[in-house]
């Protein structure tokens, strides 16, 4: 998940009673439940490569977390004996052994947001490179935003702040709104696939929801933080049920109608709409896919066969020729259900893979021996 909805979880999880635990509690768990995406920083180096082959990696692992939540644990007991004491003689200090099982914790709850969707996550490196998906949530979540924020958003706006922390709080809500917005409208925009009244029924619901939320914090609800924070935590508990079970729903869909020499399948949301699903599934030589729409009377098996629309897949031949580049490696181990595309010139051939979830492209340059010239990742 992106980070808004990771430092949202920290926050909430904070409100809901941790923040007690031990001083800098906040700040752990806020720092905790962002701290995997560390590895981010090999995206500075501008391209696609170093991103996909980093990213969820090691971090994102048992033993990844463990390490970051020891350092953690480290880094802000030295912060608090170098200078938060020494701003009052009678604050208590931080308890080392606390701050680290919230670190740990914050951890597990960022590891948890990331398995949810369709990019997964690598739990087991070092010992094992093995992806594990939940597919049953999108990527960049704005119901996840709703949930987990209202109570966020109350708490931090609650009456009785100073007036300037509270201008500057104000300031940044504002903000964050405004973006936030403007990726659902833009969310809803690109998921009206035959369906655009659905979705202006979604987008009321959600700005509608929205609306609650500032009067919320107009009205000062955030008093009761601790209830809401709980709440939330529930609710988002609720909406992951409910996910779930409408993945359920989309997989034994496709289940009726995809080709009967499909080796393997899968089935992951659309942005910002819970009820349209994607659905992929494999075969020798091609790949399957074709959008769910869950409002819809399920189809006839006949019927609902001519909605998969079909694309070639990679030749065996050509994947372990690609795997001989050190972009062709990263890009097919990341890569679900790849599409290709061959174009045959006289001296080799130029190929690009798509993966099947995102618009990830690999560009590869071969000679007619399948020796790979030159190969490149992009988004």
């Amino acid at each position: 998940m992106e980070n808004l909805a990771h430092t949202l979880l920290g926050l909430t999880m904070a409100e809901a009673g941790l923040e007690s635990v031990t001083p800098l509690a906040t700040t752990t768990l806020i720092i905790s439940s962002n701290l995997p995406d560390l590895d981010l920083v090999m995206y500075l180096r501008g391209d696609a490569f170093s991103y996909i082959k980093y990213h969820r990696g090691l971090t994102h692992s048992f033993v990844g977390l463990f390490v970051l939540a020891v350092a953690l644990a480290v880094v802000l007991t030295l912060f608090d004996r170098w200078f938060r004491l020494r701003r009052g003689a009678f604050l208590r200090p931080v308890r080392p052994g606390r701050i680290f099982w919230l670190a740990l914790l914050g951890g597990l709850g960022h590891l948890a947001l990331d398995f949810t969707n369709s990019y997964g996550v690598r739990p087991l490196i070092p010992f094992n490179d093995r992806w594990f998906y939940g597919d049953f949530v999108f990527v960049v979540d704005p119901w996840i935003w709703l949930l987990l924020g209202f109570s966020v958003v109350w708490f931090t706006l609650k009456p009785g702040s100073r007036p300037t922390r509270h201008r500057i709080i104000i300031a940044l809500w504002l903000i964050v709104g405004i973006l936030v917005s403007a990726a659902v409208a833009l969310a809803l925009r690109s998921s009206t696939i035959g369906q655009p009244s659905l979705s202006r029924v979604i987008g009321i619901v959600w700005f509608g929801a929205l609306a609650v939320v500032i009067l919320g914090a107009m009205l000062g609800w955030g008093r009761r933080g601790l209830g809401y924070a709980r709440w939330s935590l529930l609710l988002l508990a609720i909406y992951y049920g409910g996910m779930w079970m409408a993945h359920q729903s989309a997989a034994e869909r496709a289940a009726h109608t995809e080709p009967a020499d499909t080796i393997a399948s899968a089935s992951w949301p659309q942005p910002g709409n819970p009820l349209l699903w994607e659905s992929v599934c494999s075969a020798a030589g091609k790949v399957d896919s074709r959008f769910i729409d869950l409002t819809e009377k399920e189809s006839e098996p006949a019927a609902g066969r001519s909605n998969w629309q079909e694309l070639a897949a990679p030749d065996p031949a050509l994947i372990e020729a690609l795997r001989q580049s050190g972009p062709g490696q990263t890009f097919l181990n990341f890569a679900r259900m790849p599409t290709s595309e061959v174009i045959e010139r006289p001296d080799g051939y130029s190929v690009t893979l798509r993966d099947s979830r995102f618009g990830l492209k690999l560009h590869a340059e071969l000679d007619r021996d399948m020796n790979v010239q030159s190969s490149s990742m992009q988004w």
